[in-house]
């Protein structure tokens, strides 16, 4: 079976997400950066954690919408 343009795509952004995700639990886990703070708000733990979460999530619903029968 080929793979196709989208698959290598949604292959490609799944490995960046992850890779962001890794990074951004390093960065909160081990830096002394917090996850709230007064002039950002919960940015810092969005920008960090729930971004590529929810970049993760889209993909498996949009390949879990692909996979239902037509009808």
């Amino acid at each position: 079976m080929p793979v196709y343009r989208s698959q290598t795509f949604a292959f490609q952004l799944a490995a960046a997400a992850g890779l962001w995700l890794l990074l951004g639990a390093f960065l909160l886990a081990l830096t002394p950066l917090p996850a709230h703070t007064e002039a950002l708000g919960w940015a810092p733990l969005f920008w960090l954690l729930l971004a590529p979460l929810c970049v993760l999530g889209g993909l498996r619903v949009r390949r879990l919408a692909w996979a239902l029968p037509a009808g």
